[in-house]
């Protein structure tokens, strides 16, 4: 029986973007592609694990990581074709409207915790430590952008290197949220003896 996932079109370690352009698995676009799915698995795992914990107090953020993870494919259609060659394979761009939510977001999450005026060390629960996780794969999502856009200069992108920053400050902000301020902060003292 034939499979219906395995097309063996990569077996030579190149693949066909949006674009239709056939290039080297390491190709930025193609390192750029693999981290934003790596963000999206991420984004994924931290929903599931945010509305297991409370289901009815964490609806609301349930729901904003259901939205990002719904903007992951429009970003993916957005990098894997940069050169906008088939913009018919997009259903949208990430926008200023789409920035001003995960704004709004990030500072609706603000308004309900302090935010600490030291580096944070270590998170306090598994789930805030996994939103940490997930934030350092939104800011190497944003290194890998930067890179194409460096390599595509005809890339557009100046909507999702914002997007991509907002992304990690929002993501950083739930974690603390999720720390309920129980965080431990940097202390070099610690250090001391050692």
């Amino acid at each position: 029986m034939k499979s219906h996932i395995t097309t063996k079109t990569g077996d030579a370690g190149t693949t066909r973007t949006l674009s239709g352009d056939i290039e080297s698995k390491a190709h930025p676009i193609l390192e750029c592609t693999g981290w934003l799915d790596t963000l999206r698995a991420q984004l994924a795992l931290v929903r599931r694990r945010v509305l297991n914990e409370k289901p009815e107090s964490y609806q609301e953020i349930g729901d904003v990581l259901f939205w990002l993870l719904h903007c992951c494919f429009i970003i993916g259609a957005q990098v894997n074709d940069p050169k906008k060659k088939h913009p018919e394979y997009r259903w949208g761009e990430i926008s200023a409207k789409f920035i001003e939510k995960l704004e709004h977001e990030q500072q609706w999450l603000e308004g309900l915790i302090e935010l600490p005026r030291a580096f944070i060390v270590s998170a306090a629960t598994e789930l805030s430590a996994q939103v940490d996780v997930t934030t350092t794969f939104a800011r190497t999502f944003e290194r890998s952008l930067v890179r194409l856009k460096e390599i595509e200069p005809e890339f557009d992108a100046e909507k999702l290197l914002v997007f991509a920053n907002r992304l990690s400050d929002y993501l950083f902000v739930l974690a603390r949220y999720l720390d309920h301020g129980d965080y431990e902060v940097l202390d070099y003292t610690r250090l001391n003896g050692h």
